[in-house]
């Protein structure tokens, strides 16, 4: 359980303070984004309160707090968060969804349970992004809980970025550890959305609101401290997880240098600057070198080009797909994109001369809140929705949303994946749960 965050004002929670006559009160509690939302507080016969968020549409608007009374001094205690569990409706229809699934995974493929794009933040909101995005996490727990996965993964903008900075914080903590609470391991990439510049973007501070190490600190320590994930850049996060010949490589899109102008201000806003930068890069080659013998399917937040085949980032994504085409195509050579930016600079050497079956099947990423697969120079592009709610009405939603109609307490609120990837049979399968394609299948 955890303290009291913070997250509504304490002028509303003293008022509270006098009620202390067993029964049952409306109030309404403050939060941080200043939205009064709607609460019943329930005092007990030896004063405890209990604050319950009011109910609509199988979602709460809110969590769940308690505190004692002290009767030594003759107060209240401090409050605490009560997790709220599992939604039945959702806990029976992922129970389903893995029973299905169930006959068509072989035990030595490699299979991931994946979310994307959850965008939480403190909101009460019943059509579009709000504090349900870390409820969706907690509910791939549940089917974790299943036994199917070998693995959990969220593939960026973990949080929305809006929120004032402690709170953002607090919420990236709370889906990290809501992905380390079972036994089967994690990865997570950064999104472009995960160091807060939304909230810096919209006030005009003066300072940026995360620090250099701030996400690092909270997603990377817990992230490479599981004997199951392979590190091979603690800055950017670039890692690996294997499963007999399956390779899956975490790749981080929003690779950005933390630098600062003369004003104090970034100079580079992550939210805007999609970018691989040398380093892990040149990491990257040397993972590559030592995955001679691997079926290997990549994970990034934002797809490096598109259908196209044209640059999808800011700074070298064209780059590492060449890179990605050098290794399968067993060549050696320089990659040193032409560049105009010092900062995101590229000259690396690299042979793949050496390799022997070693294969990039896919690059599999989300960002762009819809599904759709092409494939370039025989690399497979396979991008995912996003697991935030995005109702119908609103201006940012997707095409491929708008017709999903999804609403909050249904399952299209959600979206989710099973992504099997086996290489005796040459074949990735993404299953797909909520507003998501229920099945597609790629063979190499």
């Amino acid at each position: 359980m955890n303290k009291w965050p913070r997250l509504f004002t304490n002028r509303r929670i003293q008022r509270n303070e006098v009620i202390r006559q067993p029964g049952t009160y409306p109030t309404k509690l403050t939060n941080a984004n200043g939205k009064k939302v709607p609460y019943t507080l329930i005092v007990t016969q030896d004063r405890q309160q209990i604050f319950l968020p009011q109910q609509k549409a199988d979602g709460l608007t809110g969590p769940l707090y308690f505190r004692s009374h002290s009767s030594y001094f003759k107060r209240y205690n401090s409050l605490v968060e009560l997790p709220l569990g599992p939604r039945q409706f959702v806990k029976k229809y992922l129970q389903d969804f893995a029973v299905k699934l169930n006959q068509q995974l072989a035990p030595e493929s490699l299979t991931m349970g994946i979310v994307t794009d959850t965008h939480d933040k403190a909101d009460a909101n019943y059509t579009y992004y709000g504090a349900n995005g870390l409820q969706h996490v907690q509910e791939l727990n549940l089917l974790d809980e299943t036994g199917i996965l070998d693995i959990k993964g969220h593939l960026g903008d973990a949080i929305d970025g809006s929120n004032r900075p402690a709170i953002s914080q607090i919420h990236l903590g709370q889906i990290i550890a809501t992905l380390n609470e079972n036994k089967t391991p994690f990865f997570m990439v950064k999104g472009n959305h995960d160091e807060n510049d939304k909230y810096d973007e919209k006030f005009f501070h003066d300072r940026p609101s995360f620090g250099p190490q701030t996400f690092g600190n909270i997603v990377y320590k817990k992230l490479f401290a599981q004997a199951q994930i392979n590190v091979m850049d603690w800055q950017s996060g670039l890692g690996y997880f294997d499963k007999g010949d399956v390779r899956a490589i975490f790749l981080n899109t929003s690779d950005v240098p933390y630098l600062l102008k003369n004003d104090g201000t970034k100079k580079y806003d992550v939210k805007l600057t999609l970018a691989i930068r040398q380093q892990q890069i040149q990491r990257l080659i040397t993972l590559l070198e030592h995955s001679f013998d691997k079926k290997i399917v990549i994970f990034g937040h934002a797809n490096l080009i598109d259908a196209d085949g044209q640059e999808a980032l800011q700074y070298n994504g064209h780059a590492v797909h060449e890179l990605l085409v050098a290794f399968n195509r067993k060549l050696k050579g320089k990659l040193q994109p032409r560049q105009t930016n010092a900062d995101f600079a590229v000259n690396a050497k690299f042979d793949f001369t050496q390799n022997r079956s070693g294969q990039i099947w896919a690059y599999i990423c989300g960002h762009r809140h819809l599904e759709t697969d092409y494939q370039q120079k025989g690399i497979q592009y396979i991008l995912l929705n996003c697991s935030a709610l995005m109702g119908p009405d609103h201006q940012l939603t997707t095409r491929f949303n708008k017709n999903w109609q999804r609403k909050q307490g249904t399952i299209t609120e959600f979206a989710g994946y099973v992504i099997d990837v086996s290489a005796d049979a040459r074949t990735i399968n993404v299953f797909g749960y909520g507003a998501a394609t229920p099945e597609r299948r790629f063979t190499f």
